[in-house]
């Protein structure tokens, strides 16, 4: 286990004091809390949450000269209160924020250059890591009071996300100023663009102090209302898809200006809390020059999951941006505090449960050899809390699942693979034929279906994936294709060659071959308010069943339903769920499956957001129907995933429980499920084409084919043994000790009835198994007096395996 980097995120409330001694303090205990994990490092990052970049734009180049820094619990440049409020509301921070101790006052920029001297040679006596400090730019208002920004030039603060106002957008230019500043010591002309005047002013702070990189926080330079759906092309009314070029040309001149100032290599991002696509659709964020001119770090993972519990929007933001990488830095985030406010996710927000690590870190992207790629960078937000703590306990939990789940990172694609259209995406929106509400709901609705359980965890770029479908290598036919309508171009080899693909979106525009292969056609579109017909079982509810109905919202929908049969298709296709409007039953299909051949099947769901009736213009955020309102469309992807013997479905206990999430990665010849069940009531029923998995050190019934689970909050757990078997058993799942030094590790499976059993071994182990068969469990000793069993090692797609059928009792496998 090796890491590139790992980042230690600080803000300067830990510092207590100004003097060097409490410096030197803070930094040993940093060290040292972290040690366990930058000891499989190259490098360290110290990430200062200094100010929120207002001490950038400030500085004159006095280091004497004093800054505002982030003292505040809550929102800093506060939320406008109503003015009436009682002494108990006054206790939100949002909108009355508290200093978090009465004594902190401004610090000077000389503190500043003792504090990063202090953190690079303190990381010298006490790791053997090359040691940089990065600087952060925020464009919100909450981290610190900025005169610059909220006061003397308003002017920049162009976004209303929080309230007008109240963030700063990368498009800005600067009215004039007489003041001096570093890099403008007659002060700021009319007109200066906020890129050319932050590098500028950067380049003269990281001079003078010493930081080695910089840190553009929350979307900036990834669009103008990072924080919601609304942009520069949308409204939540209507897409405007000529301002595209405008708005992607006000992005990029920031770019243009800034990096000339700094190094391109030396700036990271957080990007929004959205996709590519979504930076895409409703900004025109100009993703494909930044990756291929810029080379800036690819945005992170957003902390935002561990406040709105939002996985799979995470999951797939994440993905969307790594599928094309601009170099080789691949970075992961989590977010054990916040400095801000009063929350320490690790402990509140998370419960100490670790799903926030185990399923971010089961994501690989496939490289251009098909070579899978995983996080190589892990960044804390962050290592101190809203009152400058640094508990012990906090590093002492969370490095053991970090490393862990580092030792299993996947080293092949899983069994579903997304292919991005990184490159179409761009061309749909800035291109000839724009439709910028097509990437909008193709992204959107991949999101939904993540966060309603369907297993994705592996993305590839179109580019690479058309490559290495020609190539020839057959590395995904153990895989479901999973693509969005926009990609068909990208995945057509792959069904020439008898791929299995399951596509999403809306067919309105799309290839008459697509439309063919489907035996769909485009029929008058439809929207409003449809009912919803599932011809398949989705999940069960004890106390109430799915709502029948949903919002067909055309902005939201990439236009109305027109999705129907081609005149004498119906035969040959398995419709999962239409949709209808009216007395005369306009029908449009949902979800549907066709086998093409006996071993291949292509699947298509239509991507209906799951909006309420009503969309809030005033709000930037997406209009959630409530669980009872609309039928959850984005469950047909699972519905349709087990067509090709996937299968996924959810017991509840109330209407309104939580779908689990599931991310299902491959290691060393195994596979590992990556489980967050945010109900722990709700039940998994489940199978794949191997048979029912068993998980190592569970007890697993087994009844029809199925496994069924009730899954924690949190599992990260092996699977290597499949079992099919038709009759109802408990299979309990052991792992014995090796016992003697010929051996190296053992599993043993009990409860079997009449059970064909598939085992994938260990890679490093394949030509020293064993297979030994008892009536019941066996001790080590007991395993000595019986003779093993004759196998052989089969070899498919899915990997090498020992099959052995018909089996009732245990088997035992060792190694």
């Amino acid at each position: 286990m090796n890491l590139k980097n790992v980042t230690l995120e600080l803000s300067s409330k830990p510092f207590l004091d100004d003097s060097p001694e409490m410096m030197e303090q803070v930094c040993r205990r940093m060290y040292r809390q972290w040690k366990p994990l930058t000891d499989v490092a190259d490098r360290i990052s110290v990430l200062l949450w200094i100010s929120d970049g207002s001490e950038i734009l400030e500085f004159t180049g006095d280091l004497q000269q004093t800054f505002e820094w982030a003292y505040w619990c809550g929102c800093a440049n506060p939320v406008p209160p109503r003015g009436d409020e009682s002494a108990r509301e006054r206790v939100n921070t949002h909108h009355f924020p508290k200093k978090y101790r009465e004594d902190a006052a401004p610090r000077s920029y000389a503190w500043l250059k003792d504090l990063i001297a202090t953190i690079k040679q303190v990381g010298a006596d006490m790791t053997d890591c090359d040691i940089r400090v990065g600087a952060t730019f925020d464009n919100g208002p909450e981290f610190a009071r900025s005169d610059f920004k909220f006061n003397r030039h308003r002017e920049i603060a162009q976004g209303n996300t929080l309230y007008p106002g109240s963030f700063v957008t990368c498009n800005s230019t600067l009215h004039a100023d007489t003041r001096a500043y570093a890099a403008f010591p007659d002060g700021i002309p009319e007109g200066t663009s906020l890129g050319a005047y932050l590098g500028a002013q950067f380049r003269a702070l990281a001079e003078a102090v010493g930081y080695d990189y910089i840190w553009l926080s929350n979307g900036m330079g990834f669009g103008m209302e990072t924080w919601g759906i609304k942009g520069a092309l949308f409204d939540k009314q209507n897409f405007r898809p000529e301002e595209a070029d405008a708005a992607a040309e006000a992005m990029l001149q920031f770019w243009r200006e800034f990096t000339p100032q700094w190094p391109a290599d030396k700036i990271e991002t957080r990007g929004s809390n959205f996709s590519a696509g979504v930076e895409l659709s409703t900004d025109a964020a100009p993703l494909k020059e930044l990756y291929s001119e810029y080379k800036i770090a690819p945005p992170v993972n957003s902390p935002w999951a561990a406040l709105n519990f939002n996985t799979g929007l995470e999951l797939a933001a994440w993905m969307s941006h790594v599928a094309v990488l601009p170099g080789d830095y691949f970075p992961y985030r989590f977010y054990p505090h916040d400095p801000w406010f009063m929350n320490s996710p690790w402990l509140d927000r998370y419960g100490r449960e670790p799903w926030d690590i185990y399923l971010p870190l089961s994501v690989c992207r496939l490289d251009e050899s098909g070579r899978a790629q995983t996080p190589n960078s892990v960044a804390f937000l962050t290592i101190d809390d809203t009152l400058g703590r640094m508990p012990d306990q906090v590093p002492d939990e969370v490095i053991p699942h970090i490393k862990e789940a580092l030792r299993h990172a996947p080293d092949q694609a899983g069994p579903l693979v997304w292919v991005y259209p990184f490159n179409e995406y761009t061309d749909l929106v800035r291109g000839a034929e724009c439709r910028p509400d097509v990437v909008f709901n193709e992204d959107m609705f991949l999101g939904e279906a993540i966060q309603q359980g369907l297993p994705l965890n592996t993305v590839i770029s179109s580019d690479n994936f058309r490559q290495l479908v020609a190539g020839g290598t057959g590395q995904f036919d153990a895989s479901v294709i999973v693509a969005p309508v926009t990609a068909y171009d990208a995945v057509k080899g792959h069904i020439k060659q008898g791929g299995d693909v399951l596509f999403y979106g809306a067919l309105a525009g799309a290839p008459q071959t697509l439309l063919e292969l489907l035996g769909l056609e485009v029929g008058e579109a439809v929207d409003g308010e449809v009912e919803i017909q599932c011809i398949k079982d989705l999940d069960t509810c004890c106390d109430g069943s799915l709502a029948q109905r949903a919002y067909v919202h055309p902005q939201y929908s990439a236009g109305g339903l027109t999705e129907v049969f081609a005149a004498g298709r119906e035969s040959g296709a398995e419709v999962i769920a239409q949709a209808t409007q009216g007395a005369a039953g306009a029908t449009r299909i949902l979800a549907m499956t066709r086998a093409v051949s006996a071993d291949q099947r292509i699947g298509f769901v239509r991507s209906l957001l799951p909006a309420s009736d009503e969309i809030d213009p005033n709000s930037h955020h997406f209009d959630y129907a409530a669980k009872e309102e609309a039928f959850p469309v984005e469950k047909l992807m699972r519905a349709v995933l087990a067509k090709y013997h996937w299968h996924f479905a959810y017991e509840a206990l109330a209407p309104d429980s939580i779908d689990p999430r599931i991310c299902i990665s491959r290691e060393g010849n195994g596979f590992w499920y990556s489980i967050f069940a945010p109900d722990t009531s709700t039940s998994i029923q489940t199978s794949t084409p191997y048979g029912a998995p068993v998980l190592t050190e569970m007890e697993t019934f087994v009844a029809a084919g199925r496994a069924q689970w009730h899954p924690g909050k949190c599992w990260h757990k092996e699977c290597r043994c499949f079992v099919r078997q038709e009759a109802a058993s408990v299979i309990r799942s052991k792992i014995l000790f090796a016992a003697y030094p010929q051996y190296h590790d053992r599993r043993t499976y009990h409860g079997l009835q009449g059970a064909d059993v598939i085992f994938y071994p260990p890679t490093e182990y394949l030509d020293t198994m064993e297979v030994v068969h008892t009536a019941q469990p066996a001790s080590v000793e007991e395993l000595l007096l019986q003779e093993p069993m004759a196998y052989e090692l089969k070899t498919d797609a899915s990997g090498t395996y020992i099959e052995i059928k018909d089996v009732t009792g245990s088997l035992s496998f060792s190694w």
